[in-house]
């Protein structure tokens, strides 16, 4: 069974339609041969709630197990004073990849790294050093190659600009 793949639009469509036809969740992660802890996950992560925009969570008991969704309830229909929740493909998709960019975003670094490269690459700039040539200098400090010191520099992370750099203004920007 495939633990570590991403669920595309259409495994998330079979997903859809078959909570809707009240498959048991042995029976989809058969079909996808996707871990169904792995599809319980999702299904709970992406669900959205009806009735409340904002609403994360419900007291209904139907909720708190597999399907995690109002499709199947037998109150459905019925004066329900719960959040109601359903799973939509779509938008458990646009979900699913906000969060892939998401988590993708910013530079993999802690904090007191960052400011003592920061400062590293400052000090080397205002003494009119290339970038290649502070790495060199610091080099068992610093473990970021050139090309990531310079996106670092032109994306505006560092403190240190590109007007800052004695060569780097010659050229154009990429």
């Amino acid at each position: 069974m495939k633990t570590w793949k991403h669920l595309d639009i259409e495994n998330r469509k079979t997903i859809s339609s078959c909570i809707s036809h009240n498959y048991k969740l042995i029976n989809i992660s058969k079909i996808l041969n996707y871990d169904p802890r792995g599809i319980s996950r999702k299904v709970k992560r992406n669900r959205i709630s009806i009735d409340f925009p904002n609403a994360t969570s419900s007291n209904c008991s139907t909720l708190k197990r597999w399907s995690y969704v109002c499709s199947n309830c037998k109150n459905r229909y019925k004066k329900c004073p719960f959040i109601k929740f359903k799973y939509d493909a779509k938008i458990a998709q646009r979900k699913a990849d906000d969060n892939l960019i998401n988590s993708r975003k910013g530079i993999d670094i802690n904090n007191d790294e960052f400011n003592k490269l920061d400062s590293i690459i400052k000090k080397g700039s205002d003494e009119n050093k290339s970038i290649y040539q502070i790495k060199i200098e610091n080099k068992d400090v610093i473990d970021k190659s050139i090309t990531t010191l310079y996106r670092y520099i032109n994306n505006g992370v560092l403190t240190t600009k590109r007007i800052d750099l004695p060569r780097a203004v010659k050229f154009k920007k990429n």
